[in-house]
Formats: C-alpha cells, structure tokens, sequence
C-alpha cells in the first residue's frame, strides 16, 4: 500500500468517503474554529509535560497553562470564558496519578501512523487523554480507537496490552474512565478492520473521482456548502481572518488555482541577473499558496475581481460570502465636526476621502503638495477608532504629530524618537515599532485603521513584518505621491496596504493652479572630453582588466567633482537670497558643499536632536536661506511650503525620489513665484544613465525640461 492512514482518517472516510476525499485527496484546508482543539491541545501539553517530571508542583502547571493560553489568544475567543474549566481538566489529569514510563509514543510504520498520549510498558497499558463530553457515539468511536492502539502496541511490542483506557479529563471516578482488556481476538480484528478500510481509500485514490455523499451529513464536517453545491455555481468563502490574512473555501479547480498563482505572484525586477550568476535561484515572489489557501488581506479587492473573471469565464454563478472573524476594537473616539485650525478641504480632497471610507482598504496617490496629511487626518476625524499613523522618519513623526493636533484639537501619541506614549491616535517610527514589534503586539493587535504614509515604502520587508502584526485591522490606508517601486516590488505594496483607489498626479494640481508650475534645468556639459577622460585615468586604479568601482566613480565624479561642485556654487550665488535646499547623497558631500557656501546650514542623519529642531525651524521661518542635507532626509514628506529652488546634487537612481524631490517645492505660497528643480546630465556610463533616468521620468509626469551648459 502506497498510502499511510491513521486512526482519524478512518474514522473520516467512515463517516463520509466525500469529507474525507476533500480532505486527504484534494487537500482543501477545513475551515472552523480551532479554539475547542487548541483548548484541548493546551491540556494534552500540560499533562504530557507533567507527567515527564517538568513540573515541581501545581504552580508550575499553571504558568505554563496560562502561558499557552495566551499565546494561542484563546482569551478573546468561543472558550474565553472556559479557562477554569480547562485547567481543571489539568488537574483531574493530574490528581488520577497514572503510571506513564512514555509520553507521546509515536507509532509509526508505512502504512500507519498513531500517537499514543501515555503508555505504561511495565505493566502494558495504555492511556488516552480526552477533554470531550462523554456521549454514546464517542464511546463507540473511542473504543475503536483503543482496539486499534492495541494492535499498533502489539505490532511494536510483541505483546498484547492488559488495558486500554479513555480518560474523559471532564469528569471525576467512574464515569471518567472507558477502559477495554484486549485480547488476541481484539487485535486481529482490528488488524483486518483497518487494511479493509485502507483498500477501500486506495480504490477511491484510483479512481480519482468525487465519492458520494454519506447519507447523513456529519454534524463536524467543514465542507456542506462546498459538498451540496451545483454545477452551475461556484461557491466561495472568504474568511478575513485575524492575522492580516484571507483563507479562500471553496472548490478552487486547476485552472482557477492557474489564475490566482498568475495574479497573485511576480519575478523579481532582477530576475534575469540573478539567474546568471546562480541559476538555481528562486526569483518569483509568491502570495497564493494552494496547499494553505490564503492570500495577505490587501488583495481582497483584486481577489473579489480575480473570482468574479473566472466565473464569467466558465459561464458560473459566483456564489462569494465574506465572513469577518476579525474581532475589531469598538473604542469611539470624540471628534470635531471640522478641523479646528479652519482648514478646509478641496474638492478632491474631500472625494479621496469619500472613496477610501468605502473601500476600507486601498491607496490613495496623490501628487507631493496635494495635501495628503490633511486627507488622512480627515479619516481619522470621520472613522473615530483607534488609529496608528506610521512614517519612516523622526521629522515626519513630529509634524504629523503637531499637524493631528492642530486639526483635532486631540492629544496623540508618539512612539519613536526616545519617546513612548500612546494615545488612541498615535504616530509611530517604523523602525521603532519593528525593533519592538514583541513588545507592542497587543497594542497592534487592537489596531483599527492603521495609515502607511509613503507607501512606496510599503514593500520594504519592515512593513511586510509590521503587517502581520496588525490582526484585527479593519481599515488600511497607505499614502504617497508615487504609489510604485523602483525595484519592481510593487505587488509588496499591494499586499500590505491594498490598491490604487484614487489618483491624481502633481500635473493635475498645476493645471488646476493647486499647485506652482515648476522650472526644471538640467545642468550638462560642465566637463570637456578631455576633462572627463582625464579623470577616468585618475579614477582608475591601474589593475589589469579593471572593472568600474562605484564607489570610486561616484567620489571622482560627483562627490570631490571640482567642475561639478563650483556648478552647484554658481548657481546659489545666482539664486542667493532665495529660500535653497541642496540635497546630496553623502555627508561628506553635503560637508564639503557646506564649506563652499556662505551661511548655509548642514542637516543630516547624525546632527542632534536640538540642533536638528533649530536648523529646521530657522531655515522654515527664513532665519537662514540655504539648507544642505542628505537625500535621505527631504525626499519625502517634509513640508516646507515657502521652498523656491531645489538643487539635486546626489546624483539618485531612482524615478520615486526624483518625483518626491520635485515635489518638495511645487507648493503654493503667497508672495512665491517660482519654483525652480536643478539636476544634472552627469558623465560616465554609471551617472549618464541615471541622468537621463531622472528626466525621462520626470517627462513622463508632464513636466517640461530644459537644458543648461
């Protein structure tokens, strides 16, 4: 027999060929709440652990009870109020005092498998412990149980078990205890009943056809609506549960499990490289996992639609039910009925607001400048629940924090930056949160609406982690002015924070006069031919078949660049009296530049914290006009409305934080007239690329660009 049984799957095809075929065969995983099974479980552990001499006394018994307990978060499920209940189970377990020289023997042959909870080999009995109610049927059903352990013992022994017996932990004396005596009869029987049975599932894995139905539905089978459904129809449940995650019931066939692997799995951007060097690699991201039937619950909406396709496709009634087993925090929270500072919304503010509320889950993308805070801050004046707002960066976090307070004249909470204090609408590091994340999981747990700002930031395995953390999420919001990632994982991002809902780009709010038109210059041939080659010689490090070292390049040709650098000079000088910010890549760039230029300041990842708060306050008020510091820093989310030129010194990669630094001065402010973006066309094959990456892309958001020498 090429097929290996156990007491359970017996007694499942028994009770219906059809369950047990779903089951077994079609491995569809059966959906029902395991609180009872893991109480249960909670109580074998406790006894097993008891009866191998872990446990000094009682007291100990308890910790460990009440431990496991928790860990399975039981205290917030169907048996929460069964707790005593079950612990006394422990104890009559306990108190019976048995004699066990084994605990959890497992029998195990290719044909058959079990696992006795406690056997006495001296005297040869055998024990099994059970936190079931006694009725006529299981004592039938755990006699057969039995009559089986006997014939495995004998198998593995040579001897047949003087005793074998059912221990009902619910119950005290006589009625607490279902015993047989075996004899070689017994085991026989058993022997012949169960290779019987087996024959029986190896035909049906032959025939590989649907069973028929029992005649009467068992009372525990998982599968009645998927059993009793017709073939016109497909019928699908999704359960969202309490671990960021949706389980999908249903008959799932190969052509609908094709799909959903299609749509919900990706090949890394690199793929293609990656395969070179190691061709054995695995480079395809994949959410949809058919053995385990669950997706992460930001594709719910593109679940719904991949679903509602395939039934159109096969002519089908899609049957599709949502059960939320999500246990959400009820907590309301008093708000204002508009924000208190008299900032009122747009239009399109207002619209984003409307279509995040009806979807629950999503993203809304809107162009740096187009006021996402407020739109964020509005959802959580009309949602009322219990909020976290988490940002990457400690100037974020306090002018997210001081801007919630502004509009809603409410106290919030702030964990990150040598602080901890949490409110019902709170800002959070994620850096903080993920290096805590054990620490701050039953506070996560209660999370209602959680808002990821820059959500292209999404994708980043901190916030995959963070995610699973967040059990009984309701709603999710993710914001950012490019809702896409540079490395191609934007599928991440969908998986954390959901779709697209909404959109509207910075070119939309210029033309509307939301936003100012920008100028955007790109500085090019700062170098000769002869220049550039003459510093490639210097660059080089004189190795036979040299390969170009970036590091190197970059610090020739951008960092210590005397011709590119008196460029970034020249046109401050030319702008002087302007509000400036020069962003640079590294610090010793920005030190360097701070040293050329007349009363600017230098702001960077490891100026102090007061030092930090001063520069920024001093360079909003217009106290200073020139600020340098590290892309890192104000590519994103910083807002300093009265910005009038930006000079992109770093020499970045990536399309995300081009439009991000963009966005940094196309904000309206009365008294501004322009709104100025100077980059450069650098050289060599590592800095031309980017160059002209960092043009194509700002083109494609439907800006105009000029060029400069």
């Amino acid at each position: 027999m090429s097929h290996r049984s156990s007491f359970s799957q017996h007694n499942t095809f028994n009770q219906c060929k059809r369950w047990w075929f779903y089951l077994k065969v079609l491995k569809i995983p059966a959906v029902s709440d395991m609180s009872y099974a893991k109480g249960g479980s909670i109580v074998h552990k406790v006894l097993q652990k008891y009866y191998d001499g872990d446990f000094k006394d009682n007291d100990e018994a308890k910790e460990f009870f009440n431990q496991k307990w928790e860990n399975e978060r039981l205290p917030k499920s169907i048996i929460k109020n069964k707790k005593d209940s079950y612990f006394l189970m422990c104890l009559n377990g306990i108190q019976l005092n048995k004699k066990i020289t084994t605990t959890e023997l497992k029998i195990f042959y290719p044909d058959v498998v079990a696992y006795l909870d406690g056997v006495n080999t001296e005297d040869d009995e055998i024990l099994d412990w059970k936190s079931s109610t006694r009725s006529k049927e299981n004592e039938e059903e755990y006699t057969k149980q039995l009559e089986l352990y006997a014939w495995l013992y004998s198998k593995k022994f040579n001897r047949i078990p003087k005793k074998c017996t059912v221990q009902y932990l619910k119950y005290s004396g006589s009625k607490g205890e279902l015993s047989i005596t075996p004899d070689n009869a017994t085991v026989m029987d058993a022997e012949e009943n169960y290779y019987n049975v087996l024959k029986q599932m190896e035909e049906v894995i032959a025939k590989n056809v649907l069973p028929q139905r029992a005649k009467e539905c068992g009372f525990f089978c998982p599968y009645k609506d998927l059993c009793f459904q017709k073939e016109d129809e497909l019928n699908i449940k999704l359960y969202l549960q309490p671990n960021s995650s949706i389980y999908v019931e249903g008959n799932i066939s190969p052509l609908l499990n094709k799909g959903l692997f299609n749509k919900f799995s990706y090949e890394l951007k690199d793929a293609f490289f990656i395969k070179k060097h190691n061709p054995f690699i695995p480079t395809k991201v994949e959410f949809w996992k058919p053995n385990k039937r669950i997706l992460p619950i930001g594709f719910l909406s593109g679940l719904k639609k991949t679903l509602n396709d395939y039934a159109v496709h096969k002519k089908l009634k899609l049957n599709l039910e949502i059960k939320d087993k999500r246990v959400f925090d009820e907590t309301n929270i008093e708000m204002p009925d508009k924000f208190i500072n008299d900032v009122k919304l747009r239009d399109y503010q207002n619209e984003a607001v409307k279509e995040f509320i009806k979807h629950k889950i999503g993203i809304l993308e809107v162009g740096t400048g187009g006021g996402k805070t407020e739109i964020s801050i509005d959802i959580i004046r009309m949602l009322k629940m219990k909020t976290l707002f988490i940002v990457d960066k400690v100037e974020l976090l306090r002018q997210t924090k001081k801007r919630i307070e502004s509009s809603l004249g409410i106290k919030v909470g702030q964990i990150g930056a040598g602080e901890e204090d949490i409110q019902d609408i709170t800002v959070a590091t994620i850096q903080t949160l993920n290096k805590n994340v054990t620490k701050y999981a039953e506070y996560l747990k209660g999370i209602r609406f959680v808002i990821f700002d820059e959500t292209h930031k999404a994708a980043a395995k901190s916030y995959w982690k963070l995610s699973q953390y967040l059990l009984n999420t309701e709603y999710r919001l993710g914001m950012s002015g490019t809702a896409f990632r540079d490395d191609g994982n934007d599928m991440m991002i969908n998986a954390v924070a959901g779709y697209k809902i909404f959109d509207l780009s910075s070119k939309v709010l210029i033309d509307k006069g939301w936003l100012i038109k920008p100028k955007i210059v790109f500085i090019k041939d700062y170098m000769s031919k002869e220049e550039v080659k003459k510093l490639e010689e210097e660059t080089k490090t004189g190795l036979i078949n040299e390969t170009m070292d970036y590091a190197n390049y970059y610090e020739s040709f951008i960092y210590r660049n005397p011709k590119r650098n008196a460029k970034i000079l020249e046109t401050f000088v030319n702008n002087k009296g302007k509000k400036i910010l020069i962003l640079t890549k590294l610090v010793d760039h920005g030190k360097l530049l701070n040293g050329m230029i007349r009363n600017s300041r230098h702001l960077y990842g490891s100026t102090p914290k007061d030092e930090r708060e001063e520069i920024m306050k001093d360079f909003t008020t217009g106290k200073i006009t020139t600020l340098i510091s590290t892309i890192s820093i104000f590519s994103e989310g910083i807002d300093i409305p009265s910005l009038d030129i930006v000079i992109n010194a770093a020499a970045n990669k990536g399309n995300v934080k081009t439009i991000q630094i963009l966005g940094r001065i196309l904000r309206k402010l009365e008294g501004k007239k322009e709104a100025v973006y100077y980059d450069f066309i650098d050289e060599t094959k590592f800095f031309k690329l980017a160059s002209y990456a960092r043009k194509r892309i700002l083109v494609k958001e439907g800006h105009e660009v000029e060029f400069e020498k």
